[in-house]
């Protein structure tokens, strides 16, 4: 078998997506080198590059970027520093795979694209719940019909807040460095899986929240001053309806969409538990398909690593981001409609 061409990779930011996610996504591709990282913390990234064997490390961003023994980088900062990041590195002939969500603002967002379009780099948006299996093979099973026209859907992401995967994390309370708060951390997520499975835009209908400042997401921490629970209403443009709810208070990780159509209903569990399953309205009982074995494959990294090769759009493009946070801001425009104390 024909060997692929290697594709020198940096990583900027070693918090924990990148040490858990990033870093071991990467080292499990073909045709792939982590050459760099980038951290402020140089005695973490000292520990980083030696965990997972990578020979350089730097604490200067743009040194990073400069480096012509780099061809594509993941940016895996605080959501306000993705858009300068992204630009300067597609400026110095970077390829870039960015952290959701891809900025804070639209803006920022629409700068990214029109620079990967300038410099001819491909960029791609760190949406790794579009290739969980389970969510690959739902999306199989939607569109052979299985469940008839589909209606409505809802889903719900919520967990414990930011503080419980990352406690040095503490830019995401602070709105200037966040954007926002569940809403902006979890709603791309729903956002994009949603039309990724309805293979639909959404158009956002209205939107409500709790704010945190009478929650406190952990015994020691403060209360939040943005909104810790978000509710959306959404209808999409062939015509279904949608809902969805993301949160930082609950007290356990519960990750689900259902699917709603004229002959049966279709649920997908990231937690515990079968991850589909299909109540059919003419059959009794319940069904649990099998994953797809092509679902497990590609990876978010072999996809972008094979957009870069391919010189192709990848599965999760800048244009796909930029529509995830379009609906993030209408929604906190109702939102701050109806309670200008949240956000």
């Amino acid at each position: 078998m024909k060997s692929l061409p290697v594709i020198r990779v940096g990583v900027i930011g070693l918090g924990q997506i990148a040490v858990k996610a990033h870093l071991p996504g990467y080292l499990q591709a073909a045709g792939c080198q982590v050459t760099a990282v980038h951290s402020l913390r140089e005695q973490h990234a000292k520990a980083v590059a030696k965990e997972f064997g990578i020979p350089h490390i730097y604490n200067n961003c743009d040194r990073l970027l400069e480096s012509k023994d780099i061809d594509a980088v993941s940016i895996c900062t605080p959501n306000f520093t993705h858009s300068s990041i992204a630009i300067k590195a597609l400026k110095e002939g970077k390829h870039v795979l960015v952290e959701k969500p891809m900025a804070i603002n639209s803006v920022e967002a629409k700068a990214m694209i029109q620079a990967a379009k300038k410099y001819k780099r491909i960029l791609m948006v760190h949406q790794n719940m579009r290739f969980d299996p389970a969510i690959r093979t739902s999306e199989k099973l939607l569109r052979q019909g299985i469940i008839g026209d589909i209606f409505a859907a809802k889903s719900s992401l919520t967990h414990r807040g930011p503080q419980a995967w990352s406690e040095k994390a503490n830019w995401f309370f602070d709105k200037k460095k966040s954007g926002g708060g569940a809403l902006m951390d979890l709603g791309p997520h729903v956002f994009n899986t949603l039309s990724f499975l309805l293979n639909d835009e959404a158009v956002l209908m209205g939107a409500v929240a709790a704010g945190g400042r009478k929650v406190k997401l952990k015994s020691d921490m403060a209360p939040v001053q943005m909104d810790v629970h978000a509710s959306c209403l959404l209808r999409f443009k062939k015509g279904a309806i949608g809902m969805i709810n993301v949160g930082w208070a609950d007290n356990a990780y519960h990750n689900r969409f259902y699917f709603y159509g004229t002959k049966g209903v279709l649920s997908i569990n990231l937690g515990k538990g079968e991850p589909i399953t299909v109540e059919l309205r003419n059959k009794p009982g319940r069904e649990f398909p099998d994953l797809d074995k092509d679902s497990f494959s590609p990876t978010i990294y072999e996809n972008f690593l094979d957009s870069i090769r391919k010189n192709k759009t990848p599965m999760v493009s800048g244009e796909d981001g930029l529509k995830t946070i379009e609906l993030v801001e209408a929604g906190y425009r109702f939102i701050a409609k109806s309670a200008p104390d949240v956000f």
